[in-house]
């Protein structure tokens, strides 16, 4: 499977504001399944993105959660949008659950995949990064040759981020499939089990690749010119 088909996995996560409205309850002030599916995408997002928006906010805590719970509630409401769509297609929600696990596990294989082979492509784009720079110290290479270096690193970089961003979207969302398994059919479910462990493994698959943008970032700004 080609890293460009992970993304077809999660388009249907990237809804728009718009979309949002769809998800007023229904006269009577009840919510049907795929509403309550989406308000609660909306509400884990804004408590995981107000947590971060802490975090990153130094010096403005308090503003930098109340942003960060804007931007995850909104985020959280897409990827609960997305799990809904989804299980409109199933009659039954085992087999909505093994779709999902199948899902996560296919994206797995890929991203780490992907992630093996940027993990090797640092360490020589590392390495030859070192020896152009001594080079052009040395006045053996050109200031063009460093340029077409920078180059070739971001886009490296662009993809690492590509991935790491996937990895993201495909965590969050397998983490509310997971968490809605768990509160209707309970921790000891065999569907549970496997969706937790598809969130542990995505947990790996997120850090690897926040490790190797982070390492290209490094070798990117080592090129300064």
């Amino acid at each position: 499977m080609s890293f460009h088909r992970i993304g077809k996995y999660l388009i249907a996560t990237g809804v728009s504001c718009a979309m949002l409205v769809g998800c007023a309850t229904q006269p009577g002030g009840t919510m049907d399944d795929r509403q309550q599916t989406v308000a609660e995408g909306a509400v884990i997002g804004a408590v995981l993105g107000g947590l971060l928006g802490s975090a990153v906010s130094d010096r403005h805590k308090g503003r930098g959660a109340l942003v960060g719970a804007a931007a995850g509630g909104l985020l959280g409401a897409g990827i609960g949008s997305s799990i809904a769509d989804r299980k409109a297609h199933y009659s039954r929600e085992e087999d909505f659950l093994v779709a999902e696990i199948q899902r996560n596990q296919d994206f797995i294989a890929e991203a780490d995949d992907q992630n093996r082979q940027l993990y090797q492509d640092i360490a020589r784009l590392d390495r030859e990064s070192q020896r152009l720079a001594r080079d052009y110290r040395a006045g053996k290479a050109t200031r063009d040759a460093l340029a077409s270096q920078r180059a070739n690193l971001e886009q490296q970089l662009a993809k690492a981020k590509q991935i790491n961003s996937l990895a993201e979207k495909q965590l969050a969302d397998a983490s509310e499939v997971h968490q809605e398994s768990r509160q209707k059919r309970g921790a000891r479910d065999s569907y549970t089990r496997q969706l937790e462990s598809n969130v542990v493994q995505l947990k790996e698959t997120r850090q690897q690749s926040a490790q190797n943008v982070s390492s290209l970032q490094r070798v990117y700004d080592s090129m300064a010119i």
